[in-house]
């Protein structure tokens, strides 16, 4: 009796951490990487705050799926370039509330903070006023910065039984991020030389249109793992006032983690993600000077797709003033990608954020 007392209690004590899921901060690994959003719900008054910082590195041009040398995009017959980008560089800061007024539905809200710089170089072979205008030097950067769009969303639990979570996502993104940010970029004389021009899409903070965020993410959570499985998208609606949309996005994340101790977990995972070229011609952007001005001012230069890699820790603090709250990093490698046309390849992107569910 003693006996079958004790392996009641213990599976009674597998059951409990099992239900220790998702919607808990105080596993380590109660949350996805923390780069993977709308991945959990919260119980019925629950909030949660958050805050991440994200940075993407791009370096060096594909066509398709090979890598490029500049003298390439500048001889790409029949579309020749003038100019090529090098490198690009995108940080984010992002804010986040969640709250939950029930235990079925979960609201959130995410605003991003974008600050980004674009590295270019200039063929040897461009109109000689080109390069003249840019003080006679080869390169030139520009960089743009401002509020994103806002994203308001709702998650709804479908299933919420034991080691199985399951809640599908509808969101909307808000055009709250600017599509007119310029910088000073060379030019011809007959078109005002070095002076400010209107930055391609690939640099506006926002996209300028009503977007909506479907997703679905399941989640397995055992006693000292969790693993889970998410399809999101961006679908865009309408056009935006410079006459372009941006592609639909599609991303598929996967991950596995496994907890170390009571306050630190490890995780990995693999994802993938698509999208469409831009649509529309994008107004006030130079196009041709002799050759074609750079491939980001070209619609079928935007979008591909990529499989990522991807390595997280996440820390829960176990007390003191900072008690439960999350500490988490991941960072992102692609182990294949195709561009849509000739775009800057991805090099890796660092997330880092902070969590906090009262």
């Amino acid at each position: 009796m003693k006996i079958k007392t004790t392996a009641i209690a213990a599976a009674l004590c597998t059951a409990a951490s099992a239900q220790n899921t998702f919607e808990n901060l105080a596993r380590p690994d109660g949350h996805a990487p923390i780069s993977i959003m709308a991945d959990h719900t919260h119980d019925a008054g629950k909030w949660m705050l958050s805050y991440r910082y994200m940075f993407m590195d791009m370096d060096g041009m594909y066509r398709g799926s090979n890598s490029i040398s500049p003298t390439q995009v500048f001889n790409n017959a029949p579309n020749n370039y003038n100019v090529t980008p090098t490198r690009m560089t995108m940080e984010m800061h992002m804010l986040g509330a969640m709250y939950a007024p029930s235990d079925r539905i979960t609201l959130s809200a995410m605003l991003p903070y974008l600050a980004s710089e674009m590295d270019h170089l200039i063929s040897p072979t461009a109109p000689p006023p080109l390069q003249a205008s840019n003080g006679g030097r080869p390169t030139f950067t520009t960089r743009s910065e401002g509020i994103g769009d806002l994203k308001l969303g709702s998650l709804i639990r479908i299933v919420h039984d034991g080691p199985h979570h399951f809640h599908a996502g509808i969101g909307i993104s808000l055009p709250t991020g600017s599509i007119a940010e310029k910088d000073v970029t060379p030019g011809p004389p007959m078109m005002g030389g070095l002076t400010s021009r209107q930055l391609p899409a690939a640099m506006q903070p926002g996209s300028g249109t009503f977007d909506l965020l479907p997703s679905l993410t399941y989640a397995y959570v055992a006693d000292s793992w969790s693993a889970g499985i998410q399809a999101a998208g961006a679908i865009r609606t309408g056009e935006n006032h410079h006459g372009y949309r941006l592609g639909n996005k599609f991303d598929l994340n996967s991950w596995i983690a496994y907890r170390i101790n009571e306050w630190a977990s490890v995780s990995t995972g693999i994802s993938y993600h698509w999208e469409d070229e831009l649509n529309g011609t994008q107004s006030d952007i130079t196009r041709i000077i002799v050759n074609r001005t750079i491939p980001t001012a070209f619609s079928e230069n935007y979008g591909g797709q990529r499989i990522e890699a991807l390595a997280g820790v996440n820390f829960v603090i176990p007390e003191g003033i900072l008690r439960n709250h999350r500490i988490a990093a991941d960072i992102r490698v692609p182990l294949w990608q195709d561009r849509n046309g000739l775009g800057l390849g991805t090099d890796y992107t660092l997330t880092l954020g902070w969590q906090y569910a009262f």
